[in-house]
């Protein structure tokens, strides 16, 4: 779903967002919408959920611009996935609309202030900042292409790459236990193509994780093309066995071209790096799930 968030998360929003306008989509009537991208939604609990999600997709669908369209889906999808993936218990239709207006408040405002910091930044440095976004694998990136479309090599490249040997569903929700829905591809708007071990670099269960490693290197190869000595790559990880996962995939940085960057004034464990507990996590983690993946570590790297 990040090809669908980025453009909105990441460009100024126009003004005039009103959290009312979004909230008002509750009382719209709903429309057909395709079954296949619904599944696991129409249990006693779920579909009053389904429903209102509908109706307000169709009051989202007549706002006046497709950039007001595609925020009213993140909003849709913030308080979708609030209500329905991996919840204990799921909550009722007025508790969902209330949900709805408080994220609609939260995301205009924070709308709002980025869009208004920008403005300020762009008086003070004398034009207004740029967004290009690349909707292509990190395989695919090329020097010529960066250039092209941004003008000038990356100073900072941020990153959080799938989790190696880590159970985590980029693409569906899990509903009332681990029963799986495409429905975040429905209310974004987009087609559901492809299965887990496309987002993940490969199949968390395949022995020694050969086919992640060999992604991952492909893919810090392509980025480290278009990058020099002086780009910072900051990238947050986590393991299913950290002990072993953790220098194999430090090898396969440095195989790509980079070098660890320890920050000692940011440490907070003896290996010299930052380290946090998995905030929000599933359920199911408490499980019979390895420890090491509880834990994420943050890499800083350079080229060599």
């Amino acid at each position: 779903m990040h090809n669908f968030e980025v453009p909105v998360r990441s460009g100024p929003s126009n003004h005039g967002l009103s959290a009312r306008r979004f909230h008002s989509a509750t009382r719209c009537s709903p429309r057909r919408q395709s079954r296949c991208y619904q599944r696991n939604l129409g249990c006693k609990s779920t579909w009053p959920i389904r429903k209102l999600i509908e109706q307000v997709l169709e009051g989202i669908a007549e706002l006046s611009s497709a950039k007001m369209e595609a925020f009213g889906r993140c909003i849709a999808l913030r308080t979708g996935q609030w209500a329905l993936d991996c919840r204990s218990h799921v909550p009722t239709a007025s508790e969902f609309q209330k949900r709805f207006l408080a994220y609609s408040n939260t995301m205009t405002r924070g709308a709002a202030l980025f869009s208004d910091s920008v403005s300020r930044a762009a008086q003070k440095n004398g034009d207004m900042p740029q967004v290009q976004c690349l909707n292509l694998s990190a395989m695919e990136i090329t020097l010529q292409l960066v250039l092209a479309q941004v003008g000038q090599i990356p100073k900072l490249i941020l990153t959080s790459p799938p989790y190696p040997g880590v159970h985590v569903l980029y693409h569906r929700w899990q509903v009332r236990g681990r029963r799986e829905t495409p429905a975040p591809f429905w209310i974004a708007g987009g087609q559901d193509g492809n299965g887990a071990s496309f987002y993940t670099f490969g199949d968390r269960q395949e022995k020694n994780l050969t086919k992640y490693f060999e992604n991952c290197l492909e893919a810090f190869r392509s980025i480290g093309r278009v990058a020099d000595r002086q780009t910072i790559v900051v990238q947050m990880v986590a393991f299913s066995e950290p002990r072993e996962q953790l220098q194999k995939y430090l090898g396969v940085m440095e195989e790509a071209g980079f070098v660890e960057c320890k920050m000692p004034h940011l440490s907070n464990a003896r290996d010299g790096r930052v380290w946090r507990t998995v905030p929000n996590r599933k359920w199911y983690t408490s499980q019979n799930v390895p420890s090491g993946s509880c834990s994420e570590v943050v890499l800083f790297h350079r080229k060599a």
